[in-house]
């Protein structure tokens, strides 16, 4: 992708948000985000371009330029790839739901998640 308005629209939609809910979780006008995407805003303020790297969980660095530098941290959120299907309406209910959540309760959700997954893939052990 060669422009930020290509990144922000493809991390936008890969994250399964609407330019609506961008705007909400930035407390901006749904307009700013518009013109973010149609090239039409020149400058993007840090405060907002920080929150909306964290938000679409990409590296600013990426975001910005389109390239992650070796001395960024492994750790740190991959551009988005484009052969992943897009989100189903099922998906973006929950990650609705689930950004609404508090932080602790998303934690207690995700240990829940993660101990079902195990009991219904795992096949049936000795002693359970």
């Amino acid at each position: 992708m060669k422009t930020l308005t290509e990144r922000i629209q493809t991390a936008r939609k890969q994250a399964g948000l609407s330019q609506a809910d961008v705007a909400k979780a930035l407390r901006i006008s749904a307009s700013a985000v518009n013109q973010w995407e149609q090239g039409f805003s020149k400058n993007i303020k840090l405060e907002h371009f920080f929150a909306l790297a964290s938000l679409l969980r990409q590296d600013p660095q990426w975001l910005a330029t389109g390239t992650v530098f070796p001395y960024v941290r492994h750790t740190q959120a991959t551009p988005p790839k484009l052969d992943d299907p897009p989100l189903t309406s099922e998906e973006k209910a929950l990650l609705h739901q689930v950004r609404q959540m508090p932080s602790r309760l998303r934690k207690v959700l995700l240990r829940f998640l993660r101990g079902l997954s195990d009991v219904c893939v795992a096949p049936d052990k000795p002693g359970r």
